[in-house]
Protein backbone atom coordinates (compact mmCIF):
# COMPACT_ATOMS: atom_id res chain seq x y z
CA UNK A 1 0.00 0.00 0.00
CA UNK A 2 1.18 3.19 -0.43
CA UNK A 3 3.07 5.30 2.21
CA UNK A 4 0.53 8.63 1.54
CA UNK A 5 -2.66 6.86 0.95
CA UNK A 6 -5.90 8.08 2.87
CA UNK A 7 -3.40 10.62 3.97
CA UNK A 8 -4.27 14.24 3.95
CA UNK A 9 -2.85 17.16 1.64
CA UNK A 10 -0.51 19.08 3.76
CA UNK A 11 1.22 20.78 0.41
CA UNK A 12 -0.26 21.85 -2.14
CA UNK A 13 1.53 23.77 -5.31
CA UNK A 14 -0.89 25.41 -8.13
CA UNK A 15 0.36 26.03 -11.70
CA UNK A 16 4.63 27.32 -9.84
CA UNK A 17 6.02 29.44 -12.18
CA UNK A 18 9.44 31.41 -12.20
CA UNK A 19 10.43 33.43 -15.23
CA UNK A 20 14.35 35.18 -14.94
CA UNK A 21 13.99 38.14 -17.94
CA UNK A 22 13.44 35.96 -20.96
CA UNK A 23 13.81 32.51 -19.37
CA UNK A 24 11.34 30.35 -18.25
CA UNK A 25 12.39 27.94 -15.11
CA UNK A 26 9.55 27.09 -14.16
CA UNK A 27 5.99 26.58 -16.04
CA UNK A 28 2.81 26.01 -14.32
CA UNK A 29 3.73 23.17 -12.10
CA UNK A 30 1.16 21.90 -10.02
CA UNK A 31 1.54 18.55 -7.10
CA UNK A 32 0.51 17.89 -3.84
CA UNK A 33 2.81 16.36 -0.93
CA UNK A 34 0.95 14.74 1.89
CA UNK A 35 0.84 14.86 5.29
CA UNK A 36 3.99 13.00 6.87
CA UNK A 37 5.15 11.76 3.26
CA UNK A 38 8.69 11.82 2.03
CA UNK A 39 8.61 13.02 -1.48
CA UNK A 40 11.72 13.13 -3.95
CA UNK A 41 12.25 15.26 -6.86
CA UNK A 42 14.46 14.04 -9.65
CA UNK A 43 15.38 15.61 -13.27
CA UNK A 44 17.69 15.75 -15.70
CA UNK A 45 21.42 18.45 -15.25
CA UNK A 46 20.13 22.22 -15.29
CA UNK A 47 16.63 21.25 -15.35
CA UNK A 48 16.05 23.86 -12.40
CA UNK A 49 15.87 21.76 -9.19
CA UNK A 50 17.71 24.09 -6.83
CA UNK A 51 15.44 26.77 -8.44
CA UNK A 52 12.43 24.81 -7.78
CA UNK A 53 13.09 24.25 -3.86
CA UNK A 54 14.09 28.03 -3.65
CA UNK A 55 10.99 29.35 -5.28
CA UNK A 56 8.71 27.01 -3.05
CA UNK A 57 10.77 28.12 0.25
CA UNK A 58 10.14 31.76 -0.24
CA UNK A 59 13.69 32.04 -0.67
CA UNK A 60 12.69 33.22 -4.43
CA UNK A 61 9.47 35.08 -5.43
CA UNK A 62 7.31 33.25 -7.92
CA UNK A 63 6.25 34.82 -10.97
CA UNK A 64 3.20 33.39 -11.02
CA UNK A 65 1.14 30.52 -8.56
CA UNK A 66 0.55 29.71 -5.28
CA UNK A 67 2.19 27.10 -2.53
CA UNK A 68 -0.36 26.32 0.54
CA UNK A 69 0.15 24.27 3.79
CA UNK A 70 -2.79 23.27 5.00
CA UNK A 71 -5.03 25.34 3.05
CA UNK A 72 -3.08 28.67 3.90
CA UNK A 73 -0.79 30.86 1.94
CA UNK A 74 2.60 29.60 2.47
CA UNK A 75 4.68 32.47 5.07
CA UNK A 76 8.11 31.81 6.50
CA UNK A 77 6.82 34.36 9.34
CA UNK A 78 3.33 32.39 9.97
CA UNK A 79 4.64 28.50 9.07
CA UNK A 80 8.28 26.51 10.08
CA UNK A 81 9.66 25.78 6.76
CA UNK A 82 12.87 24.75 7.39
CA UNK A 83 15.69 23.78 4.37
CA UNK A 84 18.86 21.78 4.69
CA UNK A 85 21.28 23.29 1.77
CA UNK A 86 24.09 20.88 -0.43
CA UNK A 87 27.21 23.08 1.16
CA UNK A 88 27.97 23.37 4.98
CA UNK A 89 25.45 26.39 6.57
CA UNK A 90 27.11 25.37 10.43
CA UNK A 91 27.67 28.45 11.79
CA UNK A 92 31.56 28.61 13.06
CA UNK A 93 31.36 30.26 16.13
CA UNK A 94 28.48 28.50 17.40
CA UNK A 95 28.97 24.99 19.03
CA UNK A 96 27.05 21.90 17.74
CA UNK A 97 24.71 22.55 20.17
CA UNK A 98 23.99 25.84 19.30
CA UNK A 99 23.65 25.20 16.04
CA UNK A 100 20.82 22.85 16.65
CA UNK A 101 19.23 25.77 18.58
CA UNK A 102 19.17 27.81 16.21
CA UNK A 103 15.77 27.41 14.30
CA UNK A 104 14.42 27.46 17.53
CA UNK A 105 15.78 30.35 18.80
CA UNK A 106 14.35 32.01 15.85
CA UNK A 107 11.00 31.00 16.19
CA UNK A 108 11.11 31.84 19.54
CA UNK A 109 10.48 28.83 21.53
CA UNK A 110 9.72 29.12 24.84
CA UNK A 111 13.08 28.70 27.20
CA UNK A 112 11.88 25.26 28.28
CA UNK A 113 10.75 23.92 25.49
CA UNK A 114 13.58 24.95 23.80
CA UNK A 115 15.85 22.89 26.18
CA UNK A 116 13.65 19.87 26.30
CA UNK A 117 13.36 19.82 22.29
CA UNK A 118 17.04 20.27 21.71
CA UNK A 119 18.55 17.52 24.30
CA UNK A 120 15.78 15.32 22.45
CA UNK A 121 16.77 16.05 18.80
CA UNK A 122 20.64 15.52 19.86
CA UNK A 123 20.10 12.50 21.26
CA UNK A 124 17.98 11.41 18.13
CA UNK A 125 21.01 12.24 15.71
CA UNK A 126 23.41 10.87 18.12
CA UNK A 127 25.40 14.18 18.40
CA UNK A 128 24.95 14.59 22.15
CA UNK A 129 28.26 13.36 22.49
CA UNK A 130 29.98 16.37 20.58
CA UNK A 131 27.63 19.09 21.68
CA UNK A 132 29.95 21.87 22.86
CA UNK A 133 32.37 20.99 20.04
CA UNK A 134 32.68 23.61 17.10
CA UNK A 135 32.14 22.58 13.29
CA UNK A 136 35.90 22.89 12.35
CA UNK A 137 35.75 19.59 15.30
CA UNK A 138 33.85 17.46 13.45
CA UNK A 139 33.84 15.89 10.20
CA UNK A 140 31.88 16.86 6.92
CA UNK A 141 29.30 13.98 7.55
CA UNK A 142 28.96 15.26 11.24
CA UNK A 143 28.25 18.98 9.60
CA UNK A 144 25.50 17.74 7.23
CA UNK A 145 23.77 15.56 10.60
CA UNK A 146 23.99 18.99 12.43
CA UNK A 147 22.54 21.00 9.04
CA UNK A 148 19.75 18.18 9.23
CA UNK A 149 19.36 18.31 13.41
CA UNK A 150 18.26 21.68 12.99
CA UNK A 151 15.88 21.66 10.57
CA UNK A 152 13.66 19.02 12.37
CA UNK A 153 14.18 20.76 15.40
CA UNK A 154 11.83 23.23 14.38
CA UNK A 155 8.60 20.90 13.86
CA UNK A 156 8.86 21.99 10.17
CA UNK A 157 5.84 22.27 8.44
CA UNK A 158 7.68 21.41 5.26
CA UNK A 159 11.69 20.35 5.61
CA UNK A 160 13.41 20.88 2.11
CA UNK A 161 16.96 19.02 1.08
CA UNK A 162 18.74 20.27 -1.44
CA UNK A 163 20.91 17.45 -2.33
CA UNK A 164 22.05 17.11 1.01
CA UNK A 165 24.73 14.56 0.90
CA UNK A 166 25.77 14.83 -3.11
CA UNK A 167 29.37 15.21 -1.89
CA UNK A 168 29.78 12.31 0.28
CA UNK A 169 31.44 9.06 -0.18
CA UNK A 170 28.88 5.92 -0.78
CA UNK A 171 29.17 4.79 2.26
CA UNK A 172 28.73 7.79 4.22
CA UNK A 173 25.24 8.72 1.65
CA UNK A 174 23.95 5.12 2.56
CA UNK A 175 24.46 5.53 6.34
CA UNK A 176 22.73 9.21 6.57
CA UNK A 177 20.05 8.48 4.01
CA UNK A 178 19.14 5.38 6.51
CA UNK A 179 19.13 7.91 9.23
CA UNK A 180 17.20 10.06 7.67
CA UNK A 181 14.54 7.46 6.87
CA UNK A 182 14.64 7.10 10.76
CA UNK A 183 14.35 10.29 11.48
CA UNK A 184 11.48 10.98 9.24
CA UNK A 185 9.43 7.64 10.58
CA UNK A 186 9.86 9.32 14.17
CA UNK A 187 9.01 12.96 13.61
CA UNK A 188 6.66 12.53 10.96
CA UNK A 189 7.72 15.70 9.33
CA UNK A 190 6.80 16.18 5.56
CA UNK A 191 9.85 16.30 3.54
CA UNK A 192 10.18 17.21 -0.16
CA UNK A 193 13.63 15.53 -1.19
CA UNK A 194 15.83 16.84 -4.16
CA UNK A 195 18.87 14.36 -5.65
CA UNK A 196 20.36 13.71 -8.89
CA UNK A 197 21.01 10.19 -7.89
CA UNK A 198 17.98 7.99 -9.03
CA UNK A 199 18.94 5.00 -6.58
CA UNK A 200 18.74 7.42 -3.38
CA UNK A 201 15.40 8.76 -4.91
CA UNK A 202 14.09 4.99 -4.92
CA UNK A 203 15.69 4.18 -1.74
CA UNK A 204 14.22 6.97 0.49
CA UNK A 205 11.13 8.70 -1.32
CA UNK A 206 6.95 7.85 -0.61
CA UNK A 207 6.90 8.76 -4.49
CA UNK A 208 9.61 10.44 -6.67
CA UNK A 209 8.39 13.34 -9.55
CA UNK A 210 10.61 13.55 -11.95
CA UNK A 211 10.96 16.88 -13.74
CA UNK A 212 11.47 17.63 -17.65
CA UNK A 213 14.23 19.60 -19.10
CA UNK A 214 13.23 23.73 -18.83
CA UNK A 215 11.17 25.20 -19.20
CA UNK A 216 10.52 22.50 -16.02
CA UNK A 217 6.96 20.48 -15.76
CA UNK A 218 6.29 17.46 -14.16
CA UNK A 219 6.97 14.76 -16.55
CA UNK A 220 5.29 11.95 -14.36
CA UNK A 221 4.93 10.99 -11.11
CA UNK A 222 5.85 7.52 -9.72
CA UNK A 223 5.02 5.84 -6.38
CA UNK A 224 7.54 4.04 -4.98
CA UNK A 225 5.21 0.61 -3.17
CA UNK A 226 8.39 -1.02 -1.69
CA UNK A 227 8.39 -2.14 1.94
CA UNK A 228 11.19 -0.59 4.42
CA UNK A 229 14.21 -0.95 4.62
CA UNK A 230 14.64 -1.44 1.00
CA UNK A 231 16.88 -3.68 -0.85
CA UNK A 232 18.49 -2.27 -4.00
CA UNK A 233 18.44 -5.92 -5.31
CA UNK A 234 15.31 -6.46 -5.44
CA UNK A 235 14.10 -6.66 -8.97
CA UNK A 236 11.07 -4.07 -8.10
CA UNK A 237 13.75 -1.94 -7.01
CA UNK A 238 15.97 -2.10 -9.84
CA UNK A 239 12.73 -2.19 -12.18
CA UNK A 240 11.70 1.58 -10.10
CA UNK A 241 15.43 2.93 -10.94
CA UNK A 242 15.61 2.14 -14.56
CA UNK A 243 11.98 3.61 -15.20
CA UNK A 244 13.12 6.72 -13.72
CA UNK A 245 16.25 6.38 -15.49
CA UNK A 246 14.65 6.24 -18.49
CA UNK A 247 12.32 8.82 -17.91
CA UNK A 248 15.28 11.46 -17.10
CA UNK A 249 16.85 10.32 -20.42
CA UNK A 250 14.17 10.51 -22.85
CA UNK A 251 12.79 14.12 -21.98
Amino acid sequence: MPEHQEKKVKIRVEHLTKIFDDLTVLDGICFNVYDGELLCIVGPTGCGKTTFLNTLSKLLPATRGNILIDGAEADPKKHNISFVFQESTCMPWRTVRRNVAYGMEVKNFPPEKLAARLDYILELVGLDDCADLYPNQVSASMEQRIAVARAFAVNPDLLMMDEPYGQLDVKLRYYLEDELIRLWQTLRSTVLFVTHNIEEAVYLGSRILVLSNKPTTIKKEVIVDLPRPRNVMDPKFVALRQEVTDLIQWW
